[in-house]
Parts: C-alpha cells; sequence; structure tokens
C-alpha cells in the first residue's frame, strides 16, 4: 500500500508518500503567504493553497499511479465562504484574523458564556472560533453572505475539490462555535445557530474524521494525476492528525508541537470545558482534546527581521540561535505573546516586552520571548492537573525541535520530560489510512 499524506499549514503544504510500514518514500513541501490587512484582517486565498498541493504532486511524478489512498489534515479555523460550485466568494478567514471582535461580543451577548461552553464547549474567541468569522461576513458583505451555499473550513473546500461532497469532520466543526462538541456523535446546534441566525443550510455535514469521504472524482484525478476512484479519507484538523500520529490519545497525554505556533493539546475522555483552552473532538470517538495556542515560530521570526536584521536567517536559526539557548541566561524581561491578539480571550490585547533596564540585552529580548510564548500552555497544564493525572513525558514535534530547544525546554517546563516525535502529522494521516483499509 502507497499512503498519500498530505498537511496543510498555515504557511506551507507538505507531503509525503508513505508505504504500509509508514516509512517515508519521497517528501515536498511547496510555501504560500497569507496576506494581512489593517493589522487585524488576515486571509489567505484558498485556491492558492489548492494550486500549491497540485504543484507539490509533480514532485511525485513517478509515485501518482501507485498510490492507494489519500488523507489530508488541515490547519484551523480557515472558514471559506463558497458558491454551489465549491468556488470561494472570499478569501479564507484564518486563525491568525481578529476582524472579528464586535461579532464575538454580540454572539456572547445573544447566547451567552455558559451556552457556549456547555454546547461546543469554546467561547467564540474571534478568528479562533469561526462562527464570529461568519457573523462578519453576514454583517459586512451581506450580498457574498446570500450568495453562499456552503460555509466550511479549509478540509470542506478541499473535500469538494476532490470528491464533491460537502463535509467537515467532527476537530474541525468543534471549531466554529457551533457544533455540540462535548456529546457523542454530535451535530450542529440548533440553540446556538438559531441565536446566531446562522441557517444551519449553510453547513456542511459532519462526518467522523476515522471514514471514507469517497472516491477521488474524475475531474480531480485529471488535475492531480492521481488515479479516479481511490479512497479519499475525511481527515481532521492538523493538531488532531498530529495527536494521533504522536501516539498522544490516552487520558493525560500531552502532546506540544514547536512549529509557526507553539500548542500544546492534553487527551481527556470527560471534557470539561474552561476559559483558557479550547475543546475539541479527537480523532477517535470518545476522546477530546484540550487545546492551547499562541505565537511561535511566527514571535521567533518576527523578533529576527527586526532585531537581527544584520544576520543571516540560516546563521540566526542553525548557529546563533542554539548557542543562546545553551547559555542558560536569566532575564527579567517579560512577553506578553500577543503579536495577532489572544486567542483565548474576547479582549483586543497587543504583544509587549516588560522588566527592561540600561543593561537590557538582544539576548535578554530572546529569551524573555520565548519563555513569553508559552503562557497559555502553562495555563492549560496547571489547569488540566486538576482534572487528571498528567503523563509526565510530553511528545514533541514540529519544525522547531532540536536538541538544544530541548534542553531549554526542559528548564522551563519543570517536573516533565519530553519525547521527540518527527513528521507526527503526516504519520497520523497514515495511521488513519492504515485504519480504514487493514
Amino acid at each position: 500500500m502507497n499512503i498519500l499524506s498530505v498537511d496543510f499549514g498555515t504557511s506551507s503544504v507538505k507531503m509525503a508518500i508513505l508505504n504500509k510500514n509508514l516509512e517515508v518514500l519521497a517528501t515536498t513541501k511547496f510555501e504560500y503567504n497569507y496576506e494581512v490587512i489593517e493589522k487585524f484582517k488576515i486571509q489567505l486565498d484558498a485556491e492558492t493553497i489548492f494550486k500549491a498541493f497540485l504543484e507539490g504532486l509533480k514532485s511525485f511524478e513517478n509515485y501518482l499511479k501507485k498510490i492507494d489512498v489519500l488523507v489530508f489534515c488541515v490547519f484551523s479555523p480557515c472558514l471559506i465562504a463558497m458558491d454551489k460550485e465549491g468556488r470561494p466568494l472570499y478569501p479564507a478567514i484564518i486563525h491568525l484574523d481578529r476582524r472579528s471582535y464586535p461579532q464575538s461580543k454580540y454572539a456572547i451577548k445573544v447566547v451567552g458564556k455558559n451556552n457556549f461552553l456547555k454546547i461546543n464547549g469554546n467561547l467564540p474567541f474571534p478568528g479562533g472560533i469561526s462562527c464570529t468569522s461568519i457573523l462578519w461576513i453576514k454583517d459586512n458583505c451581506e450580498d457574498i453572505y446570500k450568495k453562499t451555499y456552503k460555509f466550511g473550513h479549509l478540509n470542506t473546500f478541499i473535500h469538494r475539490c476532490l470528491v464533491g461532497k460537502w463535509i467537515i469532520d467532527p476537530s474541525n466543526a468543534s471549531f466554529t462555535g457551533l457544533y455540540e462538541t462535548l456529546k457523542l456523535n454530535g451535530t450542529w446546534s440548533d440553540d446556538i445557530c438559531n441565536a446566531l441566525g446562522i441557517d444551519t443550510n449553510k453547513l456542511p455535514d459532519v462526518v467522523p474524521s476515522l471514514s471514507i469521504a469517497g472516491k477521488l472524482s474524475k475531474e480531480a484525478a485529471s488535475l492531480t494525476g492521481l488515479r479516479e476512484g481511490i479512497p479519499v479519507a475525511v481527515g481532521a484538523n492538523d493538531t488532531t492528525s498530529a495527536a494521533y500520529g504522536a501516539g498522544a490519545v490516552e487520558k493525560g497525554d500531552i502532546l506540544n508541537i514547536s512549529g509557526s505556533s507553539e500548542i500544546v493539546t492534553i487527551t481527556t475522555d470527560d471534557p470539561k470545558p474552561h476559559e483558557k483552552y479550547y475543546v475539541r473532538v479527537s480523532m477517535e470517538n470518545g476522546k477530546w482534546l484540550y487545546l492551547a495556542i499562541t505565537v511561535g515560530g511566527f514571535a521567533l521570526e518576527w523578533f529576527r527581521k527586526e532585531f537581527y536584521k544584520e544576520m543571516d536567517k540560516k546563521y540566526f536559526y542553525e548557529v546563533y540561535l542554539p548557542e543562546v539557548l545553551k547559555k542558560n541566561i536569566k532575564t527579567d524581561v517579560k512577553f506578553k505573546p500577543y503579536l495577532a491578539g489572544d486567542r483565548h480571550s474576547l479582549a483586543k490585547k497587543k504583544g509587549a516586552f516588560t522588566g527592561l533596564t540600561f543593561d537590557t540585552t538582544r539576548e535578554d529580548f530572546l529569551i524573555g520571548l520565548l519563555i513569553g510564548t508559552y503562557e497559555p500552555v502553562f495555563n492549560a497544564i496547571n489547569i488540566c492537573k486538576k482534572q487528571m493525572k498528567l503523563n509526565t513525558t510530553i511528545y514533541w514535534t514540529g519544525g522547531m525541535i532540536s536538541d538544544a530547544y530541548l534542553e531549554f525546554k526542559k528548564r522551563i517546563f519543570k517536573g516533565f520530560n519530553f519525547d521527540m516525535k518527527k513528521d507526527c502529522t503526516i504519520i497520523g494521516n497514515g495511521k488513519v489510512a492504515l485504519k480504514l483499509l487493514c
């Protein structure tokens, strides 16, 4: 069996060919850029993402006719308004976007905090929960709202392109704010949708992650070079797939992803919503993931561009940063990690450095930034310690993993060890394929 595993991320699509032993036979990666408008509006062209996927497939020319199954995962939220043919009517509003603060406040007013937490498990954080983006389109682009046949996340758009169906999986549905996340086999909440005035007919069908979405259509086969009729799995959100791939599937298991964002997931079988973390359905029925997220690699790259302009990018990441991390610098500099607002707050927040003196150095800023990005992560872990026994070994994956960074993490995550895992989203997708076909 040959598996095509695809991870659609915020800034790139990563792809791999796996065999039945989940060994990587070939890989490729294509990048794309999101657009920042007026500071808080952050969006992506959905068709650009799909074109990057098609370009990436060209690297696998010798494998395309040998692929037996396609599984993909997506970053989320990535809200897309589509017409009846599946064409985007507006740029995808992504998780970094904060344009919908007024809509977030309105949602809280008409639904209530307790009802959101009781039904969806999450509060309608602007951009972080996509019903606020739907409401923004409804309020500001009335014509587009009326023309929209379906609102979905990125996987809804990709599945429409590949198998011609309108679907979304439970992990992505959890982050719409409209789904009954805390129920086994939940569905769209009539109570929330009616209160917000969102037509449930404009929402896709919710289909389990561990199921087949359909067979690759003739049109999609022509575009991709893959064989018509191969099965395409429903799949999940990228962090959900990463947790599945890492093996963080039992109650108390923790996954830390260090990449463009700094993310922690904690697995539970008894979800208890809280304002300081998100709740989403896991890959397997009867399991949920708590999730805390903040800027990670995005913040570090911003800092490098602004404060290390004289330094080559490759040198900064491969030589300078590891050297700084090894020094075990003690600093009074504190960093509030809200460069893109706070995905765990209904209030507008901005990033800030404090604790500065005339003795403060560039390296103090750097270490303060790295430590500060973990504030939401530590908050979630400390809350969960009171709910369950946590696994003291944290599964760790992402583009920033390294030996130097590992020692740094051990110093700030007191009482925890780390088990480094590579390619967790890619492997998670592969495990989905094996579960469904073997």
